[in-house]
């Protein structure tokens, strides 16, 4: 089943150039999914009351364009396969004249949250939801990145209380957020910029985000950061060197 919803877009969503930056679209597409199950029937709130809840586990996202302040924009999601303990969804955001904006898949696991591990997608979780289907016909999500061996270090900094979401850990658009700020304050220039120039002149881009341990409130963020010449990677651990997610921002042919 698709699903859809209208937004313009609100001067506090918007960066200094007067556009929607990436912590703004990605945090759209998780209010896109979150309306989506809220609307079916299958809201946090019910998730929780029956001890389960999804967890994102990757983002694979091409990025055309940024939606500027006033512009009215329309952001869509759509499951489009479920298998073993994973279920798949597509998103989009799409303007006044239909073209997009940006097309994204992502990779959910579904946790039994009493026993504290993973649990096979069962029909009751994903009956509400329809059919699913493949509105976009993007290629298979490919969700391990590779962080290169030469890389160089990045600041620490520690999870702030308005990182957290309802599960209580840091919110998934956050890590994507800090990815970009830290690149552009450890090279001096913008994560979607691939010529030396400010801006986002790199675009069309492909994001993509690896989860691999969540952050929750008190813990330390370091990170480890490498520029290629159409490739810029984060990896990110917490204050025990354990690996909680990797970023990556490259450049990609036109949509």
């Amino acid at each position: 089943m698709m699903y859809e919803f209208r937004e313009r877009v609100r001067y506090s969503e918007v960066e200094e150039n007067g556009k929607m930056g990436l912590l703004g679209m990605v945090n759209l597409l998780q209010d896109c999914s979150t309306f989506h199950s809220h609307d079916v029937g299958m809201s946090i709130e019910r998730l929780k009351a029956e001890k389960k809840a999804w967890f994102l586990s990757a983002w694979d996202i091409q990025l055309r364009a940024f939606p500027e302040l006033y512009e009215e924009i329309l952001i869509g999601t759509s499951p489009h396969l479920f298998r073993g303990i994973f279920a798949y969804r597509n998103f989009w955001i799409k303007n006044q004249e239909e073209e997009y904006l940006l097309k994204a898949d992502s990779e959910w696991f579904c946790v039994d949250t009493e026993k504290g591990r993973p649990q096979k997608v069962t029909e009751d979780l994903v009956e509400p939801f329809g059919e699913p289907e493949d509105v976009l016909g993007l290629p298979p999500l490919n969700r391990k990145i590779h962080f290169p061996e030469e890389h160089e270090e990045g600041r620490k900094i520690p999870v702030l209380r308005e990182y957290l979401d309802t599960n209580h850990h840091m919110n998934n658009a956050r890590y994507i957020a800090l990815a970009e700020e830290m690149l552009y304050e450890c090279t001096g220039e913008s994560a979607l910029s691939f010529s030396g120039k400010e801006g986002n002149d790199g675009l069309p881009l492909g994001i993509r985000a690896e989860y691999l341990k969540a952050y929750t409130y008190g813990d330390t963020i370091l990170s480890e950061f490498a520029v290629e010449k159409e490739r810029k990677t984060v990896a990110f651990y917490n204050q025990n060197k354990e690996l909680c997610c990797h970023v990556e921002i490259r450049k990609i042919p036109e949509m």
